[in-house]
């Protein structure tokens, strides 16, 4: 007797329903919590001077020239802010996406050297572990 559908056929779209559900989990809670400081506030502070004062080229924070990072996060989290304005999740969306981008790295890595399933769990746990990170501590 055949089986009534095809497991491989299935696959897909576990695997796009699965995708789908880790992208509204890992990007849904970035607007519930505070920016967490002293170093969130700070990261969001920079490039909203940059979006307030339209000067993209220098970061400062409260006025003052700041140096200490590579500007890449500021320009990417100003743009969020120009694009989707002021709100704590645009201030989270870089982190975000490069997270997401990187779990999808692992999971490409992990499939191109071990196979499929090394390539899921692979990334089933960075996803999980960096989720307890970014948890609230307090």
């Amino acid at each position: 007797m055949e089986p009534m559908f095809d497991p491989n056929a299935i696959r897909p779209a576990v695997l796009a329903v699965a995708l789908s559900l880790l992208v509204v989990i890992w990007l849904g809670n970035s607007e519930v919590r505070k920016l967490v400081k002293p170093d969130e506030g700070r990261y969001a502070e920079i490039p909203r001077e940059m979006f307030v004062s339209g000067d993209w080229l220098t970061p400062r924070l409260n006025g003052i020239k700041y140096f200490e990072k590579p500007p890449l996060q500021y320009w990417a989290t100003a743009a969020a802010y120009s694009a989707f304005g002021l709100h704590h999740w645009t201030a989270r969306l870089w982190s975000a996406l490069t997270g997401l981008l990187g779990i999808f790295v692992i999971w490409f890595t992990g499939r191109r050297l071990y196979g499929e399933p090394a390539g899921i769990l692979w990334c089933d746990s960075v996803s999980g572990l960096l989720g307890l990170m970014d948890g609230d501590t307090s």
